[in-house]
């Protein structure tokens, strides 16, 4: 009889294991049909860009004139540069606001959860929604000329939320009581920032820049009412696009930009896994 019961524990031990096992081949499965759908639309727009029958299906011939051509075009260009510019600013900006609302939340004061929902309401708010109240405050009351500088307050608000969680996450929990520590120690708040603060959340800051520009680059619902005669990469994309004749340039424009977003944000991918190896 004891012999039977291990038995039936070590069959029934084996189902289960068995069961686990299935379990995770088909959430695995499930996965990576769902990664597939995601990104097989970049994929296709990467393999599309080489291929030498520009639009047409299948695939005719491998050819990089697609990318000759997008480095020839002087508008593409333009718009890229602008899009440079205005990621640059938001960076520096949106990079010091995130970092300082990470650290302030981190040291804890009153209603600082309630700060936090309210960052995170950018991310929620549709962005054309907000792009378009935008446009009714900034251009229509207070009268400010539409222009690519107009949309820095839009790119803020969309970028900081997403460099506020990274910071709070990269940020160790218990950096008040370093801070108050050292400060016991007697040491003078220049000392406490070069000493403890900053060793701790340089890369960090890094990360959260990395994520502010990535995601004002690549931004153009947001501002497409308030940049005017300016065009940002991602309007220009959307102009073009809207054309009966769509150029294999834009594959060029798009699969370029993939990799240097992916770049990008691989490099703070990696920051934010392996900054404390």
């Amino acid at each position: 009889m004891a012999v039977e019961s291990e038995q039936g524990e070590s069959q029934g031990s084996m189902a289960s294991i068995t069961d686990l096992i299935d379990s995770k081949v088909a959430l695995g499965g499930v996965t990576g049909l769902v990664l597939l759908y995601v990104y097989l639309p970049v994929i296709s727009l990467i393999v599309f860009s080489f291929n030498a029958g520009g639009l047409s299906f299948p695939f005719q011939g491998f050819t990089t004139e697609w990318y000759a051509s997008f480095f020839a075009n002087e508008a593409m260009f333009e718009a890229i540069t602008l899009s440079l510019k205005l990621a640059a600013v938001v960076t520096v900006i949106g990079t010091f606001m995130s970092t300082a609302v990470a650290i302030a939340y981190l040291y804890g004061f009153p209603g600082n959860r309630v700060l936090l929902y309210l960052l995170i309401a950018g991310i929620v708010v549709p962005g054309i929604t907000y792009g378009l109240g935008s446009n009714i405050f900034l251009a229509q009351m207070l009268g400010l000329t539409k222009n690519l500088w107009l949309a820095i307050p839009v790119h803020v608000v969309w970028t900081v939320p997403f460099a506020t969680i990274f910071m709070i996450v990269g940020i160790p929990s218990n950096l008040a009581e370093q801070d108050e520590a050292a400060r016991a120690m007697g040491a003078s708040n220049l000392t406490v920032f070069r000493k403890v603060i900053f060793p701790q959340i340089s890369l960090s800051i890094v990360g959260a820049a990395i994520i502010v520009f990535t995601l004002s680059y690549n931004e153009g619902t947001r501002s497409l009412l308030l940049i005017g005669q300016d065009t940002t990469m991602a309007n220009h994309v959307f102009s073009v696009s809207g054309t009966a004749t769509l150029s294999p340039e834009v594959f060029a424009l798009g699969s370029t930009t993939v990799v240097f977003s992916s770049v990008l944000f691989g490099i703070a991918g990696y920051i934010f896994l392996f900054r404390g190896a």
